[in-house]
Formats: C-alpha cells, structure tokens, sequence
C-alpha cells in the first residue's frame, strides 16, 4: 500500500483528499495508481507518435485518456490544465504544440515515478557504522556518455555553490571515486559498456553512500525498480530543467 506521508509530499497530487483517506480509501487508491503506472508508458507513446506524425484528432484523443488517468488519482490541477490547453490544439502552432507536450509528458512522467518512490522506496538503511572518510558534500559527480548534457548541467549549477565534476563513463567515474567522495551521484541510466544501474550498485559496493539522483527518460515500472535495487534516492526525468535540477539536489545535500 502506498505510504500516505510520501503521498502528502507529491505537490501534482491533491493534498486535502490524500489527507482524508482511511487505510480503506488508501487501498482503493493504491490499486487505482498501480493501474495508473502500468498503463501511462503506452499511452505515453501513443501521445508521441501521434505528435510526430502531426495527427491532432489522435493526439487529443491520447492527451484526454492521460488526463482521465490523472483525475482518477487525485492530480486534478495538471489534468485541468491539459484540458484547457486541448481546446486551442487546431490553432496552435507545431512548435508550441510540441513545446508543452515534452513538458506535460515531463511532468506526468515525474508523477508516476513519484508515486512508485511512495510505495516501493525502502526506508533509507543505515549507514553509519561503515568507515568512511567524510563526503565532500557540496560536491557532484554527474555521469552520462553525451559531452553536451554533462556541460548543460554543469553550466545550469554555475553560481549554485556546488563543485561539479562530469565524466562521461562508468569505468571513469569508479577510478575517480578511489580517490573522491562526493556528496551526491548524477547517473545518467542509458550508457554504453556500463549503464547507470551497474554504475550505482559498484559505488555503493565500494563504500559510498551519498545520494544517487538518476537521469532518466523512463518511468516504466521495472526501469524504477531496479534503479531503486541500485540505491537510487531520487529522479529527474529528462530533459532536464535547472529549477527541478536544484529542487532535487537541494533535496538531499
């Protein structure tokens, strides 16, 4: 069942009808949201291909069954704004068109991410008995294999206060980190030769322990399990935009 308290912390879902559940309601909600997870990566796709294709009476008809899925749990604002932005789709030029579709997709995403953190997140172990020198906390490693994402986070943490280090490999963040202790993890989760959850689980067998915050386009459910398996503490779905950057990262350092 999904824990309530994390539930009450999801700013897309509405707060007073989450706080007036009994565990009864919970329930109901859980399987209700379960359901929602499950289905959303289709439909998803539908709303892209739909878009790619220029095909508005079918990307209506997506957008409206994703906005259906979100009033059944509770994220009554972000469906109303899609509502409200449907009304104008024959009117609208293709490149705003395309503009909030990245976005609402972007944040629907989130959510059902969010709300898989909510029922699956394991309490965060205890780690202090393992030896270790003092993390450096204000610093991160972000790791992806693409040059111009780990500039743009770099340039979107300029003047943030923290000390990023960006390296494009598994095998070379692990030779960084024989040396360094973060405070926090980037990982991008699709890399060559090492992909972000391999990546994950070598730095925690290697005695880190600071947050690791994946980047990721994919909220399917086996996507979110095993990178919560990895230690994954949060996520930040792609692309990326420097308030949610800094909201997430502030979050844990």
């Amino acid at each position: 069942m999904l824990d309530k308290e994390r539930l009450l912390k999801i700013s897309e879902l509405d707060g007073d009808r989450i706080r007036e559940m009994d565990d009864s309601r919970l329930n109901s909600f859980t399987e209700t949201a379960d359901s929602f997870i499950d289905d959303y990566p289709a439909q998803e796709e539908d709303v892209k291909n739909a878009l790619k294709e220029k095909d508005y009476d079918a990307l209506t008809k997506s957008l409206k069954t994703v906005c259906d899925m979100l009033r059944r749990i509770y994220a009554e604002k972000p469906a109303e704004a899609c509502s409200n932005r449907l009304n104008a789709v024959d009117d609208a030029h293709y490149e705003d068109l395309q503009a909030f579709v990245i976005d609402f997709l972007k944040m629907v995403s989130t959510l059902s991410i969010d709300l898989q953190m909510a029922e699956y997140q394991d309490t965060p172990k205890q780690l202090s008995d393992i030896a270790q020198e003092p993390a450096d906390k204000n610093a991160i490693l972000a790791v992806d294999d693409l040059p111009f994402f780990l500039n743009s986070i770099n340039v979107m943490l300029q003047n943030s206060g923290y000390k990023v280090t960006c390296i494009n490999s598994g095998k070379s963040a692990l030779n960084y980190l024989k040396k360094h202790r973060p405070g926090l993890f980037l990982l991008d989760v699709e890399m060559p030769e090492m992909d972000g959850y391999e990546l994950a689980r070598r730095i925690r067998e290697s005695g880190h322990t600071a947050p690791i915050i994946f980047l990721t386009g994919n909220a399917r459910k086996d996507s979110v399990a095993r990178a919560l398996q990895a230690g994954a503490a949060d996520f930040i779905v792609k692309p990326v935009a420097k308030a949610e950057l800094l909201e997430r990262i502030g979050k844990h350092i």
